[in-house]
């Protein structure tokens, strides 16, 4: 809808926002979000810029609040040993930031039950991440040519390097890199006044929507969680407690009658210093007779 906006504001002419559904399939959210198409050459590099980061600068401003509103919802998770196998959101910086302004100190994915919003402003951020990569037909790739021209060619093949180097932590990138070179593409449509640059408010503008694909980018989106392996704890000295069962003792005369119905099994616990080995598992030892 930011896209489409900037264009109403230069008379450019567009498509309303075009959606696009995806199977709901773990871990995509159920949509790609949408597209619009535009039916006439961009003019100047003005008009290109407005046009790029109007769309991550709309999806980061509703995504924020949402997402604060989400931390303050979330709940811990009592879980303490989590299912082997699940992923796990990995945060991005301004989640952390939000984290530390609002509940003052950071959790991690595993550690609480995401509350929906929170997961809604976090895909959010994921979205406005991957349009930010300064590659091609992307909103990043638009903002790149717009602020250094026909030089943004200088810059696809490390885009697709790091985008490469990345997928060996997250196999994701790998498939958004193809989706890059063989769909999107890594060349840019020529505007038709190439020579005016953009004035230096703009260019500020540029810097900020830098600031938010840092503050948006995750490194490894999901993590598959591997629960390690249970050990016996292994100590240098320790105190053993040991169960025991006794004979009970003949009731005294007096004793309050509801005693007197008492299980005749009592259980007395005994606290024993042990001095044990080094890297050797705590035991018990044979109780005393």
């Amino acid at each position: 809808m930011g896209h489409y906006l900037a264009c109403r504001r230069y008379g450019i002419d567009a498509s309303p926002p075009y959606f696009l559904p995806f199977l709901p399939f773990f871990p995509l959210p159920g949509t790609l979000g949408a597209f619009i198409r535009i039916r006439e050459p961009l003019r100047d590099k003005k008009s290109l810029f407005d046009m790029a980061v109007a769309g991550p600068i709309a999806g980061f401003v509703v995504a924020l609040p949402v997402l604060a509103w989400g931390i303050l919802q979330t709940r811990p998770n009592f879980d303490p040993v989590p299912p082997e196998g699940v992923l796990t959101f990995q945060y991005p910086l301004v989640v952390k930031l939000l984290q530390l302004v609002l509940v003052g100190g950071t959790f991690s994915s595993v550690q609480v039950v995401e509350h929906p919003a929170f997961i809604a402003g976090w895909y959010g951020l994921l979205v406005t991440a991957l349009n930010l990569i300064p590659a091609g037909q992307l909103d990043g790739g638009h903002t790149l040519y717009a602020v250094v021209g026909r030089r943004n060619r200088l810059f696809a093949i490390p885009v697709l390097l790091a985008l490469f180097l990345l997928g060996f932590s997250y196999p994701g990138w790998w498939f958004w890199a193809g989706l890059v070179l063989v769909i999107i593409g890594l060349k840019h449509p020529p505007v038709a006044d190439e020579e005016t640059p953009l004035d230096p408010r703009r260019k500020a503008v540029a810097l900020l929507v830098l600031a938010i694909l840092v503050l948006s980018f995750a490194p490894i989106p999901y993590k598959e969680l591997v629960s390690a392996p249970r050990r016996p704890p292994v100590e240098g000295g320790g105190t053993v407690v040991h169960q025991l069962h006794l004979h009970p003792l003949p009731e005294r005369p007096g004793r309050d009658r509801h005693a007197r119905g008492a299980d005749s099994r009592h259980v007395a616990v005994e606290e024993r210093a042990r001095l044990l080995s080094p890297r050797r598992p705590l035991e018990a030892g044979p109780p005393p007779a």
